[in-house]
Parts: C-alpha cells; sequence; structure tokens
C-alpha cells in the first residue's frame, strides 16, 4: 500500500494532504443532517406520544441549524475543490516538468527500445490517471474511509446489533475486490500496450503521409492504423466490461446491507427492545454511509487501473541516468581508447577496438561505406550514449565523469537531416543561445548566409517555419541550423556532411558557410563527398566498425587502400549520366 501510494502520487505523497483534509470535512459535515433530522423526529414523536405541544421554537433552531449546516457543506466543498484543483495541477505541472528533465538525462538506448506511442501516452494519458488519481480518488478514498469508520463508530455504540446486520455483506465485497486487483491491473496493462500501439501507428502514419501517398498506399497504410484501433476498442470493452460488472456486483452486495438493517431493526421494534423513532434514525444513517462506502469501493478499483499509469511513468523516473557531476573544462581534447561500441546489450558491434585521437582546432574527417561505425563515432562524442568497453577521455580524464549537459554545452552539430522548430526563424536561431541579442543573432544569419533569403520573407525573423521546417527549402534549413552554430560558439563541431542531399547552388552557399564555421574550431565531420575533405589534418576510414586506415588525403592515397579505391570510385561516378533507351 505504502508503495503504491508513493507511486500514484509521483513519489510525493505529502500532496494529498490538504486536499484528503478538505474532503473529509464535507463529507464528515454531509453526516450532520441526519443526525439533526433524527433529533427533530425524536422530538416530534416525544409531543405525540405524551400528547404535548410541539416546541416551535425548536423546530425554527433545528431548521435553522439545518440550513446552516448546508450553507457550510457549500462553503468547505467549494473552498476544498478551490484550494484542491490549482494545487493538484500545479504539483502535476511540477511533475511532468521533472518527468521532461528526467528524459533529457537518459542515454539514447532509452529511447531506441521505447515506441514513440508509449512516451506520447506517459506524457498525455498517464499523467491525466495520476492528476485524476490525486485530485478525487485518492484524497477522496482517504476521507470516505476515515468518515465511514467514525460513523459505524457511532452506528454500533448506539445499536450493536443492528450496525453489524448493516456491515454483515462488506467483508464479502471486500475479498471481491482484492481477488480481482490481479485482473484489473493485468486488463489495464493491456489497454495502455494497445493505446501505445494505436499511438505509434497513427504517429507513423502521419509522418509517412508523403511516402504514403507518393506510392498511392494512403489505405494499406490506414488499415494497419484502423487494426490498432479496433484492437484498442476490444481491450477497452473487455476492461469496462469486467471492472463494470465488478463494481455492479460490490454494489449490489454492500447495498444489500439495507434490507438486513430493516429486518433486524424490524425484530428489535417487534420484540420492543427498539423504539420506532431509533429504528427511522438508524435506517438513516445507514442509507447516508451507503453512498460512501460504494464510492469508497468504485474509488479503490479505479486506482488500481490508475496504479498501471503510476507504475509505468515510477519505471522511468527509475532509469539509470548518465553518469557525471563534473563540469567540463577547457581542454576539449577527445581521444577514443579502445572503444567497441554496440546499441543494444549483446547485438552487434557498431564499433570495434577504436583507439584515435581528435586534437584541437583541427579538421578530422570520418569516411568509409554505409553502416561502417561513421554516425556511431559523432553520437559517442557527442556523449548521447556511453561505452562499456574501452574508454573515451577528454583531456586527462573520463568523459563519463563529465556532466552530460556541461559537456554537451561544448558541442555543435550540424546534421543532414535538420530539425527546425514551429516557430518564428529566431527563436529557431536564437536556439543555439537564448541570451544573444538582436546584433549577434544578425551576424550568425549573416556568416551562415541566410540572412538575405529572411530578410525576403513577409514576416522576416518573425516568419513562422512549418513543423520540422517543412515551409523552408532543404538549403535554407541548413543555413539556419549553421546560424544556431555559429551563435553557439561551441569549441567542437560535428557535421555530418549538411551538403549532401542539396543542389549545386545550395551546395556552394552552404559550403561557403561551414568554411566560416570551421575556423579555430575543433571538427569532426562524416565526409560523403572525399573532395571536400583533402585538406583534413586527419581522415579516419571505416570499414565495419573499424579503424582500418588513417592519415591525411596524400598518405592514403599511396596507400592504395579503401579510401584510394572510393576515392577512385567517386572520381568515375561524377562522369555517370543516364542514358535513354533507343526505340526500336
Amino acid at each position: 500500500m505504502k508503495e503504491a501510494l508513493q507511486k500514484l502520487t509521483f513519489r510525493k505523497p505529502r500532496q494529498i494532504i490538504r486536499p484528503a483534509i478538505w474532503i473529509f470535512f464535507e463529507d464528515f459535515f454531509s453526516l450532520f443532517p441526519a443526525i439533526i433530522i433524527y433529533v427533530a423526529i425524536n422530538m416530534l414523536t416525544a409531543a405525540f406520544e405524551d400528547a404535548g405541544a410541539i416546541n416551535l421554537k425548536m423546530l425554527w433552531i433545528i431548521s435553522s441549524v439545518l440550513l446552516a449546516l448546508a450553507l457550510a457543506q457549500f462553503a468547505i466543498g467549494y473552498n476544498a475543490y478551490k484550494k484542491m484543483a490549482p494545487s493538484i495541477a500545479e504539483h502535476i505541472a511540477e511533475d511532468r516538468i521533472d518527468y521532461v528533465k528526467k528524459l533529457r538525462r537518459l542515454p539514447l538506448g532509452f529511447f531506441a527500445r521505447k515506441e514513440p506511442g508509449e512516451l506520447i501516452n506517459n506524457f498525455v494519458n498517464d499523467f491525466i490517471n495520476i492528476q485524476q488519481a490525486m485530485m478525487g480518488y485518492l484524497s477522496g478514498l482517504f476521507s470516505v474511509v476515515l468518515s465511514c469508520i467514525l460513523t459505524s463508530i457511532f452506528m454500533f455504540i448506539y445499536n450493536p446489533i443492528m450496525a453489524a446486520a448493516f456491515y454483515i455483506a462488506l467483508p464479502v465485497t471486500v475479498i471481491l475486490v482484492l481477488l480481482s486487483i490481479k485482473t484489473l491491473e493485468r486488463n489495464s496493462v493491456i489497454v495502455a500496450r494497445a493505446r501505445d500501439l494505436s499511438a505509434t501507428n497513427l504517429n507513423e502514419y502521419l509522418r509517412g503521409m508523403k511516402t504514403l501517398k507518393s506510392y498511392n498506399q494512403t489505405g494499406e497504410g490506414f488499415k494497419k492504423l484502423k487494426d490498432a484501433y479496433h484492437h484498442l476498442m476490444e481491450c477497452y470493452i473487455k476492461e469496462e466490461g469486467g471492472s463494470g460488472s465488478l463494481l455492479r456486483l460490490c454494489t449490489s452486495i454492500v447495498q444489500f446491507g439495507i434490507p438486513l438493517l430493516c429486518i433486524a431493526g424490524g425484530y428489535m421494534l417487534l420484540g420492543g427492545r427498539l423504539r420506532a423513532v431509533d429504528f427511522i434514525a438508524i435506517i438513516i444513517i445507514g442509507t447516508k454511509i451507503l453512498t460512501p462506502v460504494v464510492t469508497a469501493i468504485s474509488n479503490m478499483m479505479i486506482l488500481r487501473i490508475n496504479y498501471t499509469s503510476a507504475k509505468r511513468l515510477d519505471t522511468t523516473m527509475s532509469e539509470r541516468e548518465m553518469p557525471g557531476q563534473e563540469r567540463s573544462g577547457d581542454d576539449t581534447v577527445v581521444s577514443f581508447r579502445n572503444v567497441s561500441f554496440a546499441y543494444a546489450e549483446g547485438g552487434e558491434l557498431a564499433l570495434k577496438n577504436a583507439s584515435f585521437t581528435i586534437p584541437r582546432g583541427k579538421l578530422t574527417a570520418i569516411v568509409g561505406p554505409s553502416g561502417s561505425g561513421k554516425s556511431t563515432i559523432l553520437r559517442l562524442v557527442a556523449r548521447f550514449w556511453d561505452v562499456r568497453d574501452g574508454e573515451i577521455m577528454c583531456g586527462d580524464g573520463a568523459l563519463s565523469r563529465l556532466d552530460p549537459e556541461s559537456w554537451q554545452e561544448n558541442i555543435s552539430m550540424v546534421l543532414q537531416d535538420v530539425y527546425l522548430f514551429h516557430e518564428t526563424i529566431r527563436e529557431n536561431i536564437l536556439f543555439g543561445c537564448r541570451d544573444a541579442n538582436e546584433e549577434e543573432m544578425t551576424w550568425a544569419a549573416q556568416k551562415a548566409g541566410c540572412h538575405d533569403f529572411i530578410m525576403a520573407l513577409p514576416e522576416g525573423y518573425d516568419t513562422i517555419v512549418g513543423e520540422g521546417g517543412s515551409t523552408l527549402s532543404g538549403g535554407e534549413r541548413q543555413r539556419i541550423s549553421i546560424a544556431r552554430a555559429f551563435l553557439k560558439k561551441a569549441p567542437i563541431l560535428l557535421l555530418d556532411e549538411p551538403t549532401a542531399s542539396l543542389d549545386a547552388k545550395n551546395e556552394v552557399l552552404v559550403q561557403r558557410a561551414v568554411g566560416e564555421l570551421v575556423k579555430d574550431t575543433t571538427v569532426v565531420m562524416i565526409a560523403h563527398r572525399l573532395k571536400t575533405i583533402q585538406n583534413a589534418d586527419q581522415i579516419l576510414v571505416l570499414d565495419k566498425g573499424e579503424i582500418i586506415e588513417q592519415g591525411v588525403h596524400e598518405q592514403l592515397m599511396k596507400r592504395n587502400g579503401l579510401y584510394a579505391k572510393l576515392w577512385v570510385a567517386q572520381q568515375k561516378s561524377m562522369d555517370w549520366n543516364i542514358q535513354p533507351t533507343k526505340g526500336d
């Protein structure tokens, strides 16, 4: 129970103390009208039995007290909601921020083994379930149980026989709920997985819409999404059928306590051991307790379902973060020492026993066939992953000892696949340095060769770009990403040859911008077009995860190895063109 409470409150159980207190007072005050009505009935019965006059003054007092209690209950309920809702919303907002901060500190291996739909549902549906649990179900459960205990004590003191008759069916209900907990959790896990699958398929369908349309496969693509949602519907029906049926069964069993209460009271009434007014009073109190008891049972069942969301979030929050607390210093010379790396534990090695040094202020180029491990080196330098075998050094210390976010302050990246946010161009450039002023931003844009085309846009720097930068051309996106890198002024620049997929005009513009960017900077560049790295200070040649050659262009050409073969192949491909087929 303690562990469940910890997870349902995001490891902050004190969050529900104030809401529980307010709801308890609201529920507790709702019982007083029954007691006041009992007093009124008792007074009227006494006057009838003794043939005396009805005390109108006392009736007015009782009516006034009932009105005051009704107003007090409203005031407490209103105040409870007013204080509880903003407080819970604030806590959930903080929890969401903590969750995002946690994701930021996790290695990319965590995201590789997670479906996009699961992370989306974690952030949306699971947090909504937690908020609902804290807003009403959890805090309400404690208050309802407490008020039921106090009222039950009063009933047992007042008439233990009728109280026992009323509660005789309750243990059966509790046993039923406890026996069904595993089934409820299992069904909620199945629903959560089906929801993740649906979200993943929806994300894939939307992101792949251009491809689906180009191959006229929108119908086939939609079938996969339709099947996922149909499966989700079946899971929901199964879950609702099970939990709904159980809730109605438990409610019926609990409500059976009222007939038992009447039977026990009737026998005592006929035997002269109970006054009619006391019989009526116990019935009224019993009906008042019935609703909170049913609510408590319902809350318990819903909380067990919400507990699945709590466990999913807690699993993520318990993930091991990338280690390192030290701040990075001025020495940014990176060395690989016998580094081997696989993306999945026990999987194929993407990098095998690699040893080399990236000299400060120099250009290190990485070449090799597709899948040889080029991008892996860039990711390890950026510390998106940590290595298990070997060691990556930064200066005289291990890179793994540095705080990941501190180290990434030293890194700028310009990749082929540039992502721009659905914001203004200004915000996208300032992403490189939030503290930069207008003059510095304009300088970065001019250096990157994008100032002129930005000023030609209707809104200039305040032009909103589509998600991913979809409203701009590939060359324009590249130059904006280079402007970011200029603004950041990081000592290490990682390039995945940004001109590889551009047309001739944009290639020249981006190459010119990159040429400005690499001055006085440590550059690690993946080269697809070997002519761009002829003057590199160091060239690493990879094949199947191994560094098989290392040196400068002239040295590698003389060795007549893989680099020389790639160079010759590229020179020949420059003369290649498509020959039209001649008709017969």
